[in-house]
């Protein structure tokens, strides 16, 4: 066993922190235990040897070749290039010169939405890539320039109990639940299935889950039956030439997804205990095994029903995209990246010894989450990303950026560490591990350069100094909320907000401005005993008293209201103020979240609950494609796009 000693310097040299600064600023020593698991995990990933495969640069700057004592010059067009050393060959990934990355936003305004929430008729209870293509549409004649939307993965098809955009089975490849089945019956000349309609009437209907994702895959699966009865992927029609090159493009990854989708129903369907794939017998787990490769022949008609869904999901996603591109949108949709994916998916089971098995990523204690978090979600190891030419991040970010005009990249200070906890173990007990920063901006402004899309990155939080300029040098546009820019207590007038910055008025994670006025927030972490100290809640209503009279007050003095601040009663007066505050802000883009263009008071998420917040289930029963029409709306979005003109 090593010594102490031994253990810290093996931890620095493979890039875990043995000590933190906490919120107090105080100093906290990892403890030798936790550094030895996370050694262990990490010694499971490929390391690097000699010339590593892949080497970044920016582009007309020289560049070092790690391993050597040797520099070279990176040429100046962006781009990737095969050079040698030696007798060593490497990738040299080509980044656009700083400030120079980046797809200009002059002064634009878009929306943001939760796919799931977007009603159209006979969807069955779960929004659809069709109700997107329609609201895109909607959104393009009020003047949006753009919309974002919640992550889009790949959930757990056996599963439907867990629908969380953010802890997905694979970010590699789409939610198959969100395909409209009534377009992709149209595809396939078949009659459309019927999808009863499974959410209550009203504005604070929910999705249930379960029984929806029963009734669409139901319904999915008969129509990809009636199609191979109509001989539709046989070849001469015109749904199997495009299925076919659809394959083709996918390859092996495209394949061990469906692969695994089919393995997953197989054992889940028969034991509920084995949802995660490490619980699989043992022969089960290689995904490139005899064992495997025998299950998929032998349910090869399961197999291609799951490659059939992503084929329907990524068709209908691209008629989404190209409604915007046709309305001339100047970015179109912007897809959100979330920060890792369930460890017991597909994604982790496709790339064993790249992902940190046994760990979970989240946050150190706080002031609000004085235990810390731990979000069921793993990531690439730092280690393997190196050693195999960052292939997992490339390939991640193409997925992404595939008939995109931007990406979101959830918790972008991922990029330079992680909080890393060991399975079983509470997430105070975890620790800091590095990631390669400038190779993992570097390759992230190549890919939007190449693909011509903007880079968001959600820098929320405590960020390290220098790190937003770090990200404005690859031209990865930060992020800004209403609730937290502040100048001691008041509010930050609009003129100092970021131009290099996407405002909002909120996140998904955050109170609505109806709900944050209201107190909303406060309620619920107050029904659900979500406050640490036993005056918690009184605390935060005497801190939101003072916040509501200084937000009003920041209105007043940015010309957007007039007046004593209105009580409870008049949450509309607060709506038109903070809708014209974000439009006078400085940054180049700024999105409006739909449940606030609505008027919303319930907010999407309520960070630190499961069950107990109907988290990801809010409905908005209007016709996507009429929801930009709604009087109030359409009167919101003016002000916006109006404030927005203005210099």
């Amino acid at each position: 066993m090593k010594t102490d000693a031994q253990l810290q310097r093996a931890a620095k040299a493979a890039g875990i922190l043995t000590e933190w600064q906490d919120v107090h600023g105080r100093t906290r020593i990892i403890a030798p235990d936790t550094l030895r698991t996370l050694l262990d995990i990490l010694g499971t990933a490929p390391q690097a040897a000699g010339v590593p495969p892949l080497i970044t640069a920016e582009a007309g700057q020289a560049y070092a070749i790690p391993g050597t004592a040797s520099k070279s010059q990176a040429p100046q067009e962006p781009g990737y290039y095969e050079r040698k050393h030696g007798k060593q060959s490497y990738t040299l990934a080509v980044a656009p010169a700083r400030g120079t990355g980046g797809k200009a936003g002059r002064r634009g305004w878009g929306l943001s939405v939760q796919l799931y929430s977007l009603y159209r008729k006979a969807d069955g209870g779960i929004g659809s890539y069709g109700a997107l293509r329609d609201f895109m549409r909607g959104s393009a004649e009020s003047g949006a320039g753009a919309v974002a939307v919640s992550p889009l993965h790949a959930q757990f098809t056996a599963d439907p109990w867990r629908f969380s955009p953010y802890a997905p089975s694979s970010r590699l490849w789409m939610n198959a639940l969100h395909i409209d089945t009534g377009e992709a019956a149209a595809i396939l000349d078949l009659k459309p299935p019927k999808l009863a309609p499974r959410q209550g009437a009203g504005g604070d209907a929910l999705i249930a889950w379960p029984e929806s994702s029963r009734a669409k895959l139901k319904a999915l699966r008969g129509l990809f039956d009636a199609a191979r009865k109509a001989r539709a992927f046989e070849d001469g029609h015109p749904a199997a030439r495009s299925l076919a090159a659809f394959c083709r493009a996918g390859g092996a990854s495209l394949l061990a997804h469906a692969t695994f989708e089919a393995l997953h129903a197989h054992f889940f369907g028969a034991d509920r205990a084995l949802g995660n794939w490490a619980t699989w017998p043992a022969e089960y787990r290689d995904p490139g095994g005899p064992a495997v490769r025998r299950f998929a022949r032998q349910n090869a008609e399961t197999v291609d029903f799951h490659i059939f869904l992503q084929w329907l999901a990524a068709r209908q996603f691209k008629s989404a995209a190209d409604s915007g591109r046709d309305a001339k949108m100047a970015l179109g949709i912007i897809k959100d990246i979330a920060v890792g994916a369930d460890g017991g998916g597909s994604e982790a089971w496709g790339n064993q010894g790249r992902m940190l098995a046994g760990a979970s990523i989240g946050a150190p204690p706080d002031a609000f989450n004085t235990l810390g978090q731990s979000w069921g979600v793993t990531t690439f190891s730092p280690t393997a990303l190196s050693a195999t030419g960052f292939a997992t991040y490339v390939e991640l970010l193409r997925s992404a950026l595939q008939d995109a005009g931007g990406i979101r990249v959830d918790h972008v200070l991922g990029l330079r560490r992680l909080w890393v906890v060991p399975n079983g173990a509470e997430a105070k007990y975890g620790a800091y591990l590095r990631y390669p920063l400038t190779d993992l901006l570097r390759l992230t402004a190549l890919e939007a350069h190449r693909a011509g899309a903007v880079v968001l990155g959600e820098d929320l939080g405590t960020v390290p100094e220098g790190f937003r300029e770090e990200l404005d040098g690859f031209g990865i546009k930060g992020m800004q909320v209403l609730w937290f820019e502040r100048e001691g207590q008041r509010f930050l007038p609009p003129r100092k907000w970021r131009k290099n910055a996407v405002g909002m008025t909120t996140t998904h994670d955050l109170p609505t401005i109806a709900g944050w006025w209201l107190g909303k927030d406060i309620a619920w972490r107050k029904r659900l005993k979500l406050f640490a100290a036993r005056d918690g809640a009184a605390q935060a209503a005497a801190d939101r008293k003072r916040d509501r009279a200084q937000l009003w007050d920041s209105f007043v003095r940015a010309g957007v209201a007039e007046g004593r601040a209105p009580g409870t009663h008049d949450v509309a007066r607060v709506l038109t103020g903070a809708i014209d505050y974000l439009g006078q802000t400085a940054c180049d883009l700024v999105l409006l979240p739909l449940e606030d263009a609505l008027g919303r008071k319930e907010q999407p998420n309520l960070p630190g609950t499961t069950t107990e917040h109907p988290n990801w289930r809010r409905r908005i029963l209007i016709e996507a494609g009429e929801i930009c029409r709604q009087k109030r709306v359409a009167s919101r979005l003016r002000r916006l796009a109006a404030g927005r003109v203005k210099p």
